[in-house]
Parts: structure tokens; C-alpha cells; sequence
């Protein structure tokens, strides 16, 4: 155990690892310094790339901003001691050489990539989206925190009043066409298939799992924003290169007459 931490500590001392890091520009009031952590390295002539948002700031912003993408890297550390108390940044270091020392092994287990499909700070909220794979299987995780207090930001929070399952309600809607829109990744010769697989089929927020969800926000543009929302679905094998956490999109000014927009302030 003793041998494998000091091979992990020092991985990259020895192997060519390209690391790096990114500030984020930002200019909106409260802004949280954000920087983008990016790793990559090559195994049998394939490239492998992670990359993550790191939130700087007090140890309590830290901490809330950065959990889940901590927990996200550390899942596969079974046989890795590290200090759990650590920031993002420390760890990201450990996590890129045991991903490395795996992978290059022959080992594909665990994360074989992560990618930031975007970053969100506005005046009220910020918000990021991951997509990453894991077991070879895609996966999303998306989060939302309102600040100051920087809580997480649910379905609950904007629904008004009498309007909750007419949310839930167009959010299944939209949520039957995202799953539609899957077939423009399928392969040509997988095409009947999935049509014969979800033709017929219903797919649908549970009413507890909707009302809980972390909606995701992402800036289009000045006092535009697009809410997201995601859901597992259940795909054969045949259609394992497809990303079964599928994400619905809908601009918030539409759902004005449904949702309070204010906590966006736009």
C-alpha cells in the first residue's frame, strides 16, 4: 500500500503528463475565482483528457462549490490513502496519476475522461455541467448554487404555486423528444433498433425524483438562460455509446407564466 502511494505522488515526476490550469474570466458582483483544472496524457497512441472547474475562495465556499466534483474523482480510490480534507486542486493531482498508472496498465476501469460542457457565473447563481465516462459507460453531473449562501438550486426553488405538475408535465414532454434526439448519435446500422426500443415507450419524471432535481443554468447570452434538467434512462447495451443521463433544455423565459424567475435575476 505504502509502494503504491509513493508511485502516485510522484507518477508524474517520471511519466510524461501534461497538466495545466485555466482562470476563468469573469465579471459579475460576488464573482467566485474560478479556475479550470485540464490534465491529459497518451496510452497506446490514445489521448486521454480530463478536465474539471475549480472554485477558490474560503474553505466553506470550497467546500460547497467543489464537493461533488471531489467525490466524483475519488469514487474509484480504493486502493489510494489521500488527505480527504485537501482541496480539489491537491487531489486532482493524485487523481490524474492513479488514472494514468491504470489506464496505461491496461486498467479501464474507474473514469477514462471528464469534459466541461460549461461553466455558468452570473450575479445570482453559478452553475457547471460534467460529462465524463466511467466503467465505459457516459454519464452527466450537473449542479446549480444560489448565492450568496450558495445552496443548491432544485425545481422547487422556482416553481410557483398550483403550478408544480404543470412543470413536471412539460418537462416529460421535452423530456420524450430529448430521448428522440438521441437517434442523431446512433450509429447507422443500430437506427431500427432504437427506433423498435423506445417507439411506444414513456418516459417520465417521477414526481419526487422532479420535485428534488438540481436544475443546471447555462448563459446563452445577456439576461438569456437555458434550465437543464437530467434523467437516467434504461438502454439496452447495443446503445452503451450513448449518454443514458439524458439532459432537457428549455429557455426560462418560457416558462415564465410557470416558474418565479427571480432568484436568476434576469
Amino acid at each position: 500500500m505504502i509502494k503504491n502511494i509513493l508511485i502516485l505522488l510522484i507518477a508524474c515526476a517520471f511519466i510524461s503528463c501534461k497538466k495545466d490550469k485555466e482562470i476563468i474570466d469573469l465579471n459579475v458582483q460576488g464573482a467566485v475565482k474560478t479556475t479550470r483544472l485540464i490534465a491529459d496524457f497518451n496510452c497506446n497512441n490514445i489521448s486521454y483528457v480530463f478536465q474539471v472547474p475549480f472554485y477558490e475562495g474560503d474553505t466553506g465556499t470550497q467546500k460547497r462549490l467543489n464537493k461533488a466534483i471531489k467525490n466524483l474523482i475519488t469514487q474509484d480510490f480504493i486502493d489510494v490513502t489521500y488527505n480527504k480534507d485537501a482541496d480539489l486542486e491537491e487531489i486532482w493531482s493524485i487523481f490524474i496519476s492513479h488514472r494514468e498508472q491504470k489506464i496505461c496498465s491496461g486498467d479501464m476501469s474507474g473514469i477514462s475522461n471528464i469534459n466541461i460542457e460549461h461553466t455558468t457565473q452570473t450575479d445570482a447563481l453559478i452553475s457547471y455541467e460534467l460529462t465524463y465516462t466511467r466503467n465505459g459507460q457516459y454519464k452527466r453531473l450537473i449542479n446549480t448554487f444560489k448565492k450568496p449562501e450558495l445552496t443548491t438550486l432544485t425545481t422547487l426553488d422556482l416553481t410557483k404555486d398550483q403550478k408544480e405538475d404543470d412543470v413536471r408535465t412539460i418537462f416529460d414532454i421535452n423530456l420524450q423528444q430529448s430521448v428522440a434526439n438521441l437517434a442523431l448519435e446512433v450509429k447507422m446500422d443500430d437506427q431500427t433498433a432504437f427506433r423498435n426500443y423506445v417507439q411506444n415507450k414513456v418516459f417520465k419524471f417521477e414526481k419526487e425524483e422532479f420535485e428534488n432535481a438540481t436544475i443546471g443554468v447555462k448563459e446563452l447570452g445577456v439576461d438569456s438562460l437555458t434550465l437543464q434538467l437530467t434523467k437516467h434512462i434504461e438502454l439496452p447495451e447495443t446503445f452503451m455509446y450513448l449518454n443514458p443521463d439524458v439532459k432537457v433544455e428549455i429557455r426560462a423565459k418560457e416558462m415564465e407564466y410557470y416558474l418565479d424567475l427571480s432568484p436568476l435575476k434576469i
